[in-house]
């Protein structure tokens, strides 16, 4: 019968020991969590930081840039009105080749 009370009071014991690692395991896994989920909203600013700045630093570039295509693209189109409008035929007969030369390309193909 002693040796059944021992062997009680030993499984107590390894009871009572696996429920505080399990506790100190649950505590370390939360705050390894918690930090991982740490490091990850600091690289997610990190990433928007660098957007923002990148957006900051060639934003007026590209904006600059869509505006001088946008008044290149006007100035041709007045050209070639005024083209058309002081040489109708010359214009005429561009039009003409290129459609001829179209059509016999796309015949080849």
């Amino acid at each position: 019968m002693r040796t059944s009370y021992a062997n009680g009071k030993d499984l107590a014991k390894e009871i009572s020991l696996l429920k505080a690692q399990l506790e100190e395991l649950t505590e370390s896994m939360g705050g390894a969590g918690q930090s991982v989920v740490a490091r990850g909203e600091e690289a997610v600013e990190e990433t928007l930081k660098s957007a923002r700045e990148l957006i900051a630093k060639y934003g007026d570039t590209a904006k600059a840039i869509a505006k001088d295509t946008i008044d290149l693209k006007n100035k041709a189109a007045d050209k070639i009105v005024e083209h058309a409008e002081a040489r109708p035929i010359t214009t005429l007969a561009a039009v003409v080749g290129i459609g001829f030369l179209a059509g016999w390309l796309c015949r080849r193909q």
